[in-house]
């Protein structure tokens, strides 16, 4: 992810944390599949969310439902106060490009919103790190807004960001997927509720179905 992001979230990390800390009490589609991917990463192992953001809160709810989840971001501000939300996970810094974690030492990954500031070779190149970390057979939970086109943000309630949202059409976002390793077993979208920026959301799940290839110089262990 761009330093200009990484900066972006370091300055809002606290707002943002306060927007979205309890979204998913008012987001039971989202609930539900969450839900389905707990169940799916049965049998122990580490799940990556990836993006976690200052809230954690997507993490959270899987690792209340008994897994063991660590949550991974490139803004150190956002980590640093999901930590103190959340004092029961582990936080650790990291590029959804280059991810700090052994090659085949996660159960599952989960990435909401987080695949939605970079185009089909940035993308394309976080789908590959998922499926580099993932056990064969790993389960792959994947989030993003639906749609054509790029919204350039340069304002979060008054505060100075430069951010682009990409989206994604669902076509599109299917073919990076399997390049990138994966078996697809659903794709799904919804509306979006009320409160939400106005965009379709397309929820992607699937298992890693290549062998995991060790860069150079990655050794770290989840």
């Amino acid at each position: 992810m761009s330093e200009r992001v990484r900066r972006s979230f370091d300055r809002i990390a606290a707002q943002y944390a306060a927007d979205f800390a309890d979204e998913l009490s008012r987001k039971p589609y989202d609930v539900d599949r969450l839900r389905a991917f707990a169940t799916r990463c049965g049998g122990g192992g580490v799940v990556l969310d990836v993006g976690c953001g200052p809230a954690g809160h997507v993490g959270r709810f899987v690792a209340d439902l008994g897994v063991h989840v660590v949550g991974i971001d490139i803004s150190e501000r956002s980590l640093a106060l999901a930590g103190r939300l959340n004092p029961s996970m582990r936080f650790l810094i990291g590029d959804a490009r280059a991810l700090p974690v052994r090659s085949g030492a996660c159960a599952g990954v989960v990435a909401f919103y987080s695949l939605i500031y970079e185009g089909a070779d940035g993308t394309g190149a976080a789908l590959a790190e998922f499926c580099r970390v993932l056990r064969p057979g790993g389960v792959l939970l994947v989030a993003v807004h639906a749609g054509e086109g790029v919204h350039h943000f340069a304002d979060y309630k008054g505060m100075a960001v430069d951010v682009d949202l990409h989206l994604w059409a669902p076509a599109a976002f299917q073919a990076l997927v399997r390049r990138a390793g994966f078996t697809l077993e659903a794709v799904e979208a919804r509306p979006p509720y009320p409160f939400e920026h106005a965009t379709e959301r397309l929820y992607v799940s699937g298992r890693a179905s290549r062998p995991p290839a060790e860069p150079p110089g990655c050794s770290s262990s989840a």
